[in-house]
């Protein structure tokens, strides 16, 4: 196997790879042994015919060169990089030279490579830790949220009320005629919650059951519906039903109910614990990304390939679509609303896009110079885990016992061991 460098540009190496036959000879016996466990020739077991005998069978060997095409440059490719000590972002760039049996094959290689990383120093880091506190306010409105999750509903026959539930038909039209999505029966509207736009509520309060109305407003300049933002609209309302809320008390029954404590004081108290754990939570995670920010600051960091932060925005784009999906919208409808296109999208991204490859980059070599490793016993606790919560799915298991989200696991905890150790040296 003979290899020659060429250096296109700085972030980038090419390695022309020519390989004797002699190279990929173990690599052809398998392609052809592969093959030949789903052909028929005559005479022979499947998989058993001799590879001379099954190249003449199949037209010639291209057809075996071209099966063992893939293994050639995987297993030569791997090794070439390894030997080197490269640290590949990516996959390769892969352009076959030459592959004529009987002889052996010529690719070329284009890979791009990581930056260059130098680490500032930790120790010259200086942040701020906030201790955070829950105020009586914030237990009080989770107690809130849960007598409201817990109220009784009774229909009155009386003029509608703050705090009722008022069950109406709408339909919501611009020049006559009614936009899309904007026709709902029975919709639940509970007054007081403010979960509509501005002036709606108003409109409908001192309505009675029987009663209709039509009103126009102007959705505020900052509505989700980009569609919709700063324009008046027309509203038809038609009264259904007037429902009257009433919330249990806060006492010891009301806390045996929810199963989770024995009196109203212990509900407060597992409360306030519940937010004070949340509240530690997000005080970590705000700090060990203040941390690796700072550090991001403090590193050089060589040229940026421009493929490494391209990818990334697409990373991005990938979750905002799935995020979308989760609020039960379409991605191109989306993109409508906010008048752009996918590649609008990138283009915007690529400076957040940038300093998330420079953050991974940092903690990189961060975990490396501190020798971050996850074990294999702690990626089965994590595969176990995970395991446990999809019992009942079988097509997700199959992807768990994958090795590709084995290795998404052990990356996981490798992160998670980065960002903790560096918050941890940083004082």
């Amino acid at each position: 196997m003979q290899i020659t460098e060429n250096k296109p540009s700085a972030t980038a190496l090419e390695l022309v790879v020519d390989l004797e036959r002699a190279d990929i000879e173990r690599d052809l016996q398998r392609a052809a042994k592969h093959i030949a466990e789903h052909v028929e020739i005559p005479g022979f077991r499947k998989g058993a015919s001799p590879y001379n005998i099954l190249a003449r069978h199949i037209g010639g060997e291209a057809k075996i060169y071209e099966e063992a095409l893939q293994s050639i440059v995987g297993r030569t490719l791997e090794a070439a990089i390894n030997e080197r000590g490269l640290a590949v972002a990516g996959q390769p760039d892969i352009s076959i030279t030459k592959m004529v049996p009987p002889f052996g094959v010529s690719y070329k290689a284009v890979i791009t490579l990581f930056p260059s990383v130098v680490l500032g120093d930790v120790s010259g880091i200086k942040l701020k830790k906030t201790e955070p506190t829950v105020a009586d306010e914030e237990v009080e409105k989770v107690i809130h949220n849960l007598r409201e999750m817990r109220a009784v509903e009774t229909v009155v026959d009386r003029h509608a009320a703050q705090g009722d539930v008022v069950v109406l038909d709408l339909e919501v039209l611009r020049g006559g005629v009614v936009i899309e999505n904007g026709a709902s029966k029975d919709f639940h509207l509970i007054l007081g919650e403010g979960r509509f736009i501005p002036g709606f509520e108003d409109r409908i309060i001192g309505l009675k059951a029987g009663d209709t109305k039509e009103f126009e407003l102007t959705f505020p300049d900052e509505y989700y519906e980009k569609s919709l933002a700063g324009k008046p609209a027309q509203f038809k309302v038609s009264v259904k039903q007037i429902k009257e809320r009433t919330m249990p008390e806060l006492n010891d029954e009301f806390a045996r109910a929810l199963g989770h404590a024995q009196t109203a004081d212990d509900l407060k108290k597992q409360i306030r614990e519940s937010l004070q754990h949340e509240k530690e939570h997000e005080e970590r995670e705000r700090f060990e990304m203040a941390c690796i920010d700072a550090l991001v600051k403090q590193s050089t960091i060589g040229e940026m390939p421009e493929s490494l932060v391209a990818n990334e925005a697409q990373k991005m784009i990938a979750e905002l679509e799935q995020s979308v999906a989760r609020q039960g919208m379409k991605f191109d409808d989306y993109l409508a609303s906010i008048k752009k296109s996918k590649e609008d999208l990138a283009r915007e991204f690529l400076p957040k896009a940038e300093h998330r490859v420079k953050l991974s980059l940092v903690g990189r070599e961060f975990g490396k110079q501190e020798k971050i490793e996850a074990s294999d016993a702690e990626v089965a606790v994590e595969l176990d885990i995970a395991k446990k919560s999809y019992q009942s799915q079988p097509e997700v298991l199959s992807r768990l016992a994958s090795r590709e989200y084995r290795d998404y696991v052990r990356n996981m905890l490798v992160s998670r061991k980065i960002f903790k150790s560096l918050a941890d040296n940083v004082s």
